[in-house]
């Protein structure tokens, strides 16, 4: 690997192209089939006959789901039922593929733009249809304040929708900028951490502590940034979804 950035490159793999199709397997869609058969294996690991195991996995499912509710609970009160089994496999979708890239020679399907933002307009596409299935035309109220509408603030409405509607749709940018480049920034700096301990304390192999050393720390950071970010996209998506029901 000559740079640090070669690791995020896209590969194909299998490819059927002619006139009529072009079919494209790449290392990136295989590991995200990885990352859902292991959600998948978790899940048959942790249930049988539709009840829930109380071992290691069991404990890590019932976990998460008691942190999702709460979460559900606080931001969509008496609607959160209905989110919670969405909010908790979006939670493990990115938190397997997260971690999944943390291990050497892998590949981080979520530090690529492309497959961050296809999430994140899937999950606005969802909420703006939730909105507008619930509350008809009265949906734009979104995106206009309560109170405006007295005196003279009333001609601040238009600019004020505007950028009201502006700011709706940069969620899509800023929920996938955030996720894809906080993992982009990590794996990157612990490549060259690695490729420095690996060409400057080749002939001093004692040297080779520090950037160990280093490289440990920031690895385990990084495990809580794979945490984090998966919890701070879900937790992202539920305030927005309690935008389309409440309003507000």
């Amino acid at each position: 690997m000559n740079t640090p950035l070669e690791q995020f490159l896209i590969k194909p793999i299998f490819r059927i192209y002619n006139n009529w199709i072009d079919f494209t397997i790449t290392n990136s869609t295989i590991y995200l089939i990885i990352g859902i058969s292991l959600i998948l294996i978790i899940f048959n690991l942790a249930f049988k006959d539709n009840k829930l195991i109380k071992g290691r996995w069991g404990l890590v499912l019932e976990t998460t789901y008691k942190k999702i509710e709460e979460i559900a609970k606080e931001m969509i009160p008496g609607e959160y039922k209905r989110y919670i089994p969405f909010t908790i496999i979006l939670f493990l979708f990115i938190l397997t593929n997260n971690l999944i890239g943390l291990v050497p020679y892998s590949f981080t399907t979520t530090a690529h733009f492309i497959v961050t933002i296809t999430l994140s307009l899937t999950i606005m596409i969802g909420v703006t249809i939730i909105g507008v299935v619930k509350h008809k035309f009265n949906f734009i109220n979104l995106f206009i304040p309560q109170g405006l509408n007295q005196g003279f603030l009333r001609l601040m409405i238009p600019l004020i929708f505007f950028i009201e509607v502006l700011s709706y749709l940069m969620r899509v940018i800023s929920l996938s900028v955030r996720l894809a480049a906080n993992l982009l920034s990590g794996h990157t700096l612990l490549k060259i951490i690695a490729n420095f301990g690996l060409k400057y304390t080749i002939s001093f192999p004692i040297l080779l502590i520090l950037p160990l050393g280093l490289l440990s720390a920031i690895y385990v950071l990084e495990i809580g940034v794979a945490i984090i970010q998966a919890y701070v996209f879900t937790l992202l998506t539920t305030t927005y979804i309690k935008d389309a029901e409440l309003l507000h």
